[in-house]
């Protein structure tokens, strides 16, 4: 995604809403980091904190790249953003496209016992998951994960692969573990719808801006 002037319309998708919402850069450069301005009732009152994960896009040529990002302060109506740029020795090791997400979920059970943990989703792919949580997980922790969004229910099987402490928050990686082949089918599937929903509801928000 490249620098954008002023003024430009960005979608911003935030997991604290049901849909993206519409607002104006500020300054800076989307590739490195920029503020943006909400505008309404929503940039007073909208909960976000510094390392929030979000997405967001520049709608350009009838088409949006949807990028992932963080928090990383906010003033009244104005947030600024920095992308997340995954470090190389990460991406080397992703064996699937990953889809940057700002989505709720919970933690479902961790090494078999059941539990009720809130979590954040970062992003995505059809081989793992990144997370954050004020919970204190290990490598090679199993653990479960509960993504509702819409009309979709994604229920993960995954072991912890990588622990960070980012934004005074626990972030891991998550590998994912399927019990047969047709459950690995099934949440594949899920995971591919998620991941259409949020692209359609991106280009949704700012085809009605533009409109």
């Amino acid at each position: 995604m490249n620098p954008s002037d002023p003024g430009s319309l960005i979608a911003l998708r935030h997991f604290s809403l049901d849909r993206p919402v519409t607002c104006s850069l500020v300054s800076g450069d989307l590739e490195n980091f920029f503020t943006i301005r909400l505008t309404g009732p929503i940039g007073k009152y909208m909960e976000i904190y510094k390392g929030d994960p979000i997405i967001f896009s520049l709608m350009a040529s009838d088409t949006s790249d949807i990028c992932g990002g963080f928090i990383l302060s906010r003033k009244e109506s104005d947030i600024t953003i920095s992308p997340d740029i995954t470090p190389s020795i990460i991406a080397e090791r992703i064996k699937s496209p990953r889809y940057p997400v700002s989505l709720l979920g919970s933690i479902s059970h961790v090494n078999g016992r059941e539990c009720e943990i809130p979590a954040r989703v970062k992003d995505i792919s059809q081989n793992g998951i990144r997370i954050y949580t004020e919970s204190e997980f290990n490598v090679q922790d199993h653990i479960g994960i509960r993504i509702c969004a819409g009309d979709i229910e994604l229920d993960i099987e995954g072991a912890v692969v990588r622990c960070a402490r980012l934004f005074g928050r626990n972030e891991y990686g998550i590998q994912l573990i399927h019990r047969h082949k047709k459950a690995e089918a099934a949440v594949r599937a899920n995971i591919e719808a998620l991941v259409e929903r949020e692209k359609k509801m991106i280009e949704e928000a700012l085809l009605a801006s533009n409109g």
